[in-house]
């Protein structure tokens, strides 16, 4: 149960910080609120690390400086989505990436094949393609972007795994939450004295939001199975609908809600399908 709560807790904060992000990019440019988020969350993320800075030690520059490009890539693919759709639409096609994920390692052989998970993947492939889908003769480009996020991060996922043994996941944060800053501070074409103290004030408690939703993630997958806490991710889908809605008005399209409907189903399933192959895998030990 407390795996639960923290995951609960780890997802309504990313949640938040997306909301705060949506809200900045009605006035900013995307390269500022990418800035002032990943700053005030690196402060927090420091915070965290100073009692053991340990964590940061690395014998792999070049692999943190690839995922951090990467990292740098889904931010901006996925925030460009938020300002642009309605958050629940953009959530619906991010929260694929364990199903690229599940389908990447086998093509990858980092899996061995496995007929029934591809089944599912390629069921959750159905309902990305039933969210695409033109409604009333229009397209909307962000739901692309919202999609090649999911795909992006679902390579750094299995980049992290891979080399899980020898770099500590908040040295992966840490690294990829600087180079964030670093790139889109040298980003010409905006300044400092462009924000106002409410954007700042924004940003800052977005920012805290990721420090912590990364504090409590961490937390959650330390104390409850992979399979349980990720699950919960999909409690994003729910915040997304109500707060999009309660702040914003956005009711999600039609083609959004059912093609969700088939991504979670399939996730959920997907999920339980590895919670129940890695219980097989223990009992045969």
């Amino acid at each position: 149960m407390r795996a639960v709560i923290l995951a609960l807790a780890g997802f309504f904060s990313f949640t938040l910080m997306d909301l705060s992000i949506k809200w900045l990019l009605q006035d900013y440019s995307l390269a500022q609120v990418i800035f002032f988020n990943g700053l005030f969350a690196l402060i927090g993320l420091t915070f965290w690390i100073l009692p053991r800075p340990k964590v940061l030690l690395t014998s792999q520059p070049a692999l943190h400086l690839r995922r951090a490009f990467l990292l740098l890539l889904i931010d901006a693919l996925a925030f460009y989505s938020y300002g642009q759709v309605p958050l629940a639409e953009a959530y619906t096609l991010i929260l694929t990436m364990p199903l690229f994920t599940a389908a990447l390692a086998m093509i990858l052989r980092y899996e061995a094949f496995d007929l029934h998970r591809l089944s599912l993947a390629i069921l959750g492939f159905a309902g990305v393609c039933v969210v695409l889908s033109p409604v009333f003769g229009s397209f909307q480009i962000a739901l692309l972007a919202a999609l090649a996020s999911a795909i992006i991060e679902a390579f750094t996922f299995l980049m992290v795994v891979k080399h899980k043994e020898r770099e500590h996941p908040l040295a992966f944060a840490f690294y990829g939450m600087a180079f964030m800053v670093l790139v889109t501070g040298l980003w010409p074409g905006w300044s400092l004295a462009g924000f106002t103290l409410e954007a700042y004030l924004i940003s800052a408690g977005g920012g805290l939001c990721y420090a912590l939703a990364t504090a409590f993630v961490l937390s959650a997958f330390h104390s409850g199975s992979p399979s349980t806490v990720s699950s919960m991710q999909y409690s994003q889908l729910v915040w997304g609908i109500l707060l999009g809605l309660l702040i914003w008005n956005e009711w999600p399209a039609v083609t959004a809600a059912v093609g969700g409907c088939l991504i979670v189903f399939s996730g959920l399933l997907l999920i339980r399908r590895e919670h129940k192959t890695n219980r097989e895998l223990v009992d045969n030990l």
